[in-house]
């Protein structure tokens, strides 16, 4: 029989910390893998990526194949780069601060609001069903994150260990 999880308990707290920060690394490790197969014409998506950066790459290189050339498709590669940049700033120093968390949560929600756009203007919502699930994983766990820290803010400081003698020789 299993034991019942405190769920108010300090490592609890942080290990869901650490899981929505596993996420949105898995998130940025994701799109840039989506990215890197949609410039080599490969017929798999991965789930659990930001919407935003891979479909606007993909209508960048839809507009330079009806046009002729490659200037949307760096356009917009260099528009996703900098919202992975964002991502990836996100994750690295949302362990220190959780202002980084709220950063995070805001950025995932405005490419989830997107995605809905998206998948309503092109009639592919049921296509999109998936990718929403995910998409409303990755907030929840986002959310969650912002609900522990509150959470471990109000808990008293943990004892500080007792120093350890030095034997005597």
């Amino acid at each position: 029989m299993r034991s019942a999880v405190d769920k108010n308990s300090r490592e609890y707290l942080e290990n869901k910390m650490k899981s929505a920060r596993h996420s949105l690394l898995l998130v940025l490790i994701f799109t840039v893998v989506n990215l890197v197969l949609l410039m080599a014409d490969g017929n798999t998506y991965f789930l659990f990526s930001a919407s935003v950066p891979y479909y606007l790459t993909a209508f960048g290189m839809r507009m330079d194949a009806d046009a002729g050339g490659g200037v949307f498709t760096t356009t917009a590669l260099v528009i996703s780069a900098i919202i992975l940049a964002a991502y990836l700033l996100c994750w690295i120093f949302s362990k220190k601060r959780v202002g980084w968390y709220v950063a995070a949560l805001v950025l995932f929600i405005i490419d989830t609001a997107l995605l809905v756009l998206l998948a309503l203007a092109f009639e592919m919502l049921a296509d999109s069903i998936m990718d929403l699930v995910f998409h409303g994983w990755v907030v929840l766990e986002l959310c969650q994150a912002l609900v522990c820290h509150k959470k471990l803010k109000a808990l008293p400081p943990e004892p500080e260990a007792e120093p350890v003698p030095a034997p005597w020789p």
